[in-house]
């Protein structure tokens, strides 16, 4: 049976073409997206399925999971990119508004790993990567970019008995650029190494960067 792939973001450019790759190699593959973007309905099976996920929802987590779980009967891997946050330089030009928008957003990896990782715990093996995005462009983007890699870390170095972890960063890579490299590297390692930071090199480069869980990315 073709492996069946949770992708979050999935209504992002990031998450969009890292969708269509693992579709495209024969994967069963749902994508979880905002309430406000254009999931459907989770009882359909097509593929990709796409899946509403509200972030800051425990229930919605164990939705998505159950989902994934009742339309293609197992779940080995989950993408896990990180959320959007406001981008805005100066502090004071962020609204409070979303402030508070970015740090309940961040909830959303924790919660729906909690779910991922149980499911993965009871087959004692599967397949976690953290997608991270390129440069934060302030500091409420910074303040949510260190949540996710904390969080990211903490599960690289203890992920559970037969589970892999790894984390990917992007660099300056556009969207396109770094799926295809997040897609090469989970076929040829990262499914089968774990605990390890995977960084897009730069442009003509032809060496990865491979940054161990106790390095700082």
């Amino acid at each position: 049976m073709p492996r069946t792939i949770l992708v979050t973001e999935g209504d992002t450019p990031l998450g969009a073409e890292l969708v269509r790759l693992l579709v495209e190699r024969g994967y069963s593959v749902a994508a979880a997206s905002d309430p406000s973007g254009s999931g459907r309905d989770a009882g359909e099976t097509r593929n990709p399925l796409v899946l509403r996920w509200n972030r800051r929802s425990p229930v919605s987590a164990r939705s998505v999971v159950l989902s994934v779980l009742n339309a293609f009967g197992k779940l080995d891997e989950a993408l896990i990119l990180e959320p959007a946050a406001p981008g805005a330089a100066v502090l004071g030009d962020v609204p409070s508004a979303d402030i508070d928008r970015a740090l309940d957003d961040a909830k959303g990896p924790m919660l729906l790993l909690r779910e991922v990782i149980a499911t993965f715990t009871r087959l004692a093996a599967g397949t976690v990567c953290f997608v991270s995005g390129g440069t934060a462009a302030g500091p409420v983007q910074s303040a949510a970019r260190e949540a996710f890699r904390g969080f990211a870390g903490a599960l690289l170095s203890s992920p559970g008995p037969g589970i892999v972890a790894n984390g990917f960063q992007a660099g300056t890579a556009s969207p396109e650029e770094y799926a295809a490299f997040i897609d090469r590297t989970l076929e040829e390692r990262a499914r089968r190494i774990g605990g390890r930071w995977y960084t897009v090199p730069p442009r003509g480069g032809f060496l990865q960067g491979v940054f161990k869980t106790s390095s700082t990315p």
